[in-house]
């Protein structure tokens, strides 16, 4: 039978019981923590590489929803009604002691456990829970989400994708055998796709086409460009048209195990990623090479300009109060991602003057830490 729940029962036992590391009489190990996993690579990502950082035993809950998940999560509430089968995600007790989710169709099913565990389990989300902040423990929050300054948010400032070293190693062996005549440096190239609110055509492609062909030239160097499963083709033939120096290029298709994604990336002196995807920024940040970003401009279609324009015009005490209480979210701000990382020289920006750059600190240890103090 499914749980409806109802709005105030977002509330219900938040924070209210502490970690108890004795049960029955028995001390245990380490806490026990569930992963809410769904469709998103990205999102599923992020949360293992934070059970990894936790070191606890760790459980992968897969969800898999029905067209309930649509409704906003305060109509859902703290429930299972968006799910298609709650009976096959395992939900079943001994509940956790910790609850990972991310993203907003795993919020109503976190406060959900949290209610079966009579408030004990702590619920921890990555990037925009679609929700009450109130109604979780910590939020690990991106900059590109703008959620407002909390007791409970705490900034991080990359998503924590990153690529396995073994996979990078296997990719590169397999493709160092196709560069040919290809010269070092080595310019990998992550083109991404169409992601609201950034307007991602065949003239954004060429610019950064464009971009990357005066950055080869100047460091005189090859490209080896890698598209994604988001990627039009349109964009593609127009961005990589642009590039005229000697080039290599694998274009995503549908069940592709060549490994190109990670091959490039081990394989290259520098990586240039299109502004619109966070993950492929944090994967590229993490791999200790230098990085440009391209930026990729904003739709200017009255579908995504009036929307700006009335957020602009909130004053930004409502702006943070609608966010905080979940009524509303913000549109992504790529922008306000990687802009900071520019400008503490942690990342280069395509199509500015070339300057040395460092790998940004890495904040999953950081978070990770965040969690513990939640349970001790």
């Amino acid at each position: 039978m499914l749980s409806t729940g109802c709005r105030a029962c977002w509330f219900e036992g938040a924070a209210a019981v502490r970690y108890n590391s004795v049960m029955n009489g028995k001390t245990r190990a380490a806490p026990v923590v569930w992963l809410l996993t769904g469709d998103k690579g990205g999102d599923t990502a992020q949360l293992r590489q934070l059970a990894r950082a936790l070191d606890w035993p760790w459980v992968e809950k897969p969800l898999k929803f029905n067209g309930l998940y649509r409704l906003p999560n305060r109509l859902l509430g703290a429930s299972t009604m968006s799910l298609a089968s709650p009976s096959d995600a395992g939900l079943v007790p001994p509940w956790p002691d910790l609850v990972l989710s991310a993203g907003r169709r795993a919020t109503p099913v976190a406060g959900w456990i949290r209610r079966r565990s009579a408030g004990r389990a702590k619920l921890v989300n990555v990037g925009r829970p679609w929700g009450p902040l109130a109604a979780f423990d910590l939020v690990i929050a991106m900059p590109q989400y703008q959620l407002p300054a909390r007791d409970n948010v705490w900034p991080a400032r990359l998503p924590f994708n990153r690529l396995d070293a073994a996979a990078m190693q296997a990719g590169a062996a397999a493709w160092a055998l196709q560069l040919g005549d290809l010269k070092p440096p080595y310019i990998a190239v992550l083109i991404g796709g169409r992601a609201r609110p950034l307007r991602f055509d065949a003239a954004a492609g060429r610019a950064i086409g464009s971009g990357v062909d005066a950055l080869a030239r100047t460091l005189q160097g090859s490209v080896l460009a890698v598209t994604s499963r988001r990627t039009p083709e349109a964009v593609a033939t127009a961005l990589l048209g642009e590039i005229k120096v000697p080039l290599l290029a694998h274009r995503w298709r549908p069940n592709d195990t060549s490994n190109a994604y990670a091959a490039f990336i081990a394989l290259a002196d520098r990586i240039v990623v299109s502004g619109d995807s966070a993950s492929m920024l944090a994967e590229a940040c993490h791999s200790g090479k230098p990085v440009s970003v391209a930026p990729v401009p904003l739709d200017d279609s009255p579908r995504e300009r009036g929307p700006r324009a009335l957020w602009r015009h909130l004053p930004r005490g409502v702006v943070d109060a609608l966010h905080a209480g979940g009524w509303a979210m913000l549109p992504r701000d790529m922008a306000a991602l990687w802009q900071p990382l520019a400008r503490a020289h942690h990342v280069h920006v395509l199509g500015t003057k070339l300057v040395p750059t460092t790998p940004p600190p890495d904040d999953l240890p950081a978070a990770a830490d965040r969690i513990r103090a939640l349970l001790d």
